[in-house]
């Protein structure tokens, strides 16, 4: 059940996705934010059961971070909530007249737009769209079926490149360009800003990027080594289930020795 802060009518929002990495830091500058009143419904994703209609009742706003990084079969992720949230405002819409049409500000990649990804060398945008292959495809479908009910909701795409775990340097937002990385604290930024400012309320997509990763070579490395991770996963066959039953393996007998 979504937990909730009472306040009825538009100044609702909608909270997909609050114990992630994304999720937490945005609910946390949601929260922070006293120039702005507003409820906040909260909802934890759910792979078994993902019921969301009494969360998305009499909202304006969903913000959705939900998200998968890993390029494994089966992901859906994406795909799951992109239908749960069509059933569910499709079902409050036939049950009230006045029904209110929100708006979906929701995590996307950079990859997926042609404009910023026009700005890679053909080959690099080859590798990245390969690499993570799964979770793209998933992203692709529930997009796709999002944007196809514009009379339920309308939305806004937030689209950063390579998510770092690092200090803030800086949030940039563009419908131009995405900068190699973006950090969780800078996308979280990015996140509170589309939603506050009037001048992003109609936008269809949005860049979020650190300052920081204006400087390409800082993030190659680690872009990279995520690359070809993801392409290993893709292209050799049964190296995805190697790695994570030699990362179980560890696991379980680094957690063996601290009990000893």
């Amino acid at each position: 059940m979504p937990n909730s802060v009472p306040l009825p009518g538009p100044s609702r929002i909608a909270l997909l996705g609050a114990t992630g990495n994304t999720g937490r830091l945005v609910l946390q500058k949601l929260l922070d934010s006293s120039d702005i009143s507003f409820g906040i419904n909260i909802y934890v994703r759910s792979r078994a059961k993902l019921e969301i209609q009494d969360c998305l009742a009499d909202v304006g706003t969903i913000i959705c971070t939900l998200g998968e990084n890993e390029n494994v079969p089966g992901v859906t992720v994406m795909e799951d909530f992109a239908r749960a949230t069509i059933n569910a405002l499709s079902t409050l819409q036939s049950k009230t007249k006045d029904s209110i049409k929100p708006r979906l500000i929701m995590l996307s990649s950079a990859t997926l737009n042609p404009r910023f990804a026009a700005a890679r060398p053909a080959l690099l945008h080859w590798m990245i769209r390969n690499a993570f292959d799964k979770p793209y495809n998933d992203l692709i479908k529930a997009q796709n079926m999002l944007l196809a009910v514009p009379d339920l909701l309308f939305v806004t795409l937030i689209q950063p490149n390579a998510l770092v775990e690092e200090d803030s340097t800086g949030c940039v937002v563009s419908t131009e360009f995405a900068h190699m990385a973006c950090s969780y604290e800078d996308l979280a930024e990015g996140f509170l800003h589309v939603f506050t400012s009037a001048s992003l309320q109609s936008l269809p997509r949005v860049g979020i990027s650190s300052a920081r990763a204006e400087n390409v070579i800082l993030y190659a490395p680690f872009v990279l080594g995520k690359v070809f991770r993801g392409l290993a996963f893709q292209l050799i066959p049964g190296y995805w289930q190697i790695e994570y039953w030699i990362t179980a393996r560890l696991q379980s007998c680094r957690g063996s020795k601290k009990e000893n």
